[in-house]
């Protein structure tokens, strides 16, 4: 059967140090999710009949294990139930998604412009290119939202699975 274990340096590099909620209902951090999910896909020949997440010894401290398994189960199915739809961003990150849309129609108008003014001097080229490039890195973060959703989505059926796998604590 193939190994399907992550380790993890301490609980917060585990769950999301800043969550108010109770430890059993904490969200994974991104990364901790991510890797859980390349490791489920890769062993997909052979399903393994746990996930084992190793924690340091250092951290171990009486009752533990049972809410960190409760968190993990939690947010599996909680990303699962979320990936039925796609919500990209909250209503935060909607404004901030428009505000950097406008920034870049902003941008590609002052690049053109600068283009029809000038008669392909040098320096005025280079504004212009920069004026693009600064227009599309302020579209950085939404545009990485959206293939973080749409990616999301298309792992429905794995996070799925992966909601029902038994998962063990192990303290190294």
């Amino acid at each position: 059967m193939a190994p399907f274990a992550i380790r993890v340096p301490s609980i917060d590099a585990l769950l999301d140090p800043y969550s108010v909620e109770p430890l059993e209902r904490r969200p994974l951090q991104e990364e901790v999710r991510e890797r859980v999910l390349r490791a489920w896909i890769e062993t997909r020949e052979e399903r393994p009949s746990h996930l084992s997440v190793e924690l340091p010894a250092s951290e171990r401290r009486g009752g533990l294990d049972s809410p960190l398994r409760k968190a993990i189960r939690n947010d599996l199915a909680q990303t699962y139930e979320a990936s039925k739809r796609l919500r990209v961003f909250t209503r935060g990150e909607r404004r901030e998604a428009w505000v950097a849309f406008g920034f870049l129609v902003v941008c590609l108008l002052a690049s053109t412009l600068i283009d029809q003014v000038t008669a392909n001097d040098a320096l005025f080229t280079s504004i212009s290119q920069g004026l693009v490039v600064l227009g599309w890195v302020a579209m950085w973060q939404p545009a990485q939202q959206v293939f973080h959703a749409v990616s999301r989505r298309l792992s429905r059926s794995r996070y799925r699975e992966l909601s029902q796998v038994p998962v063990e604590i192990a303290w190294v």
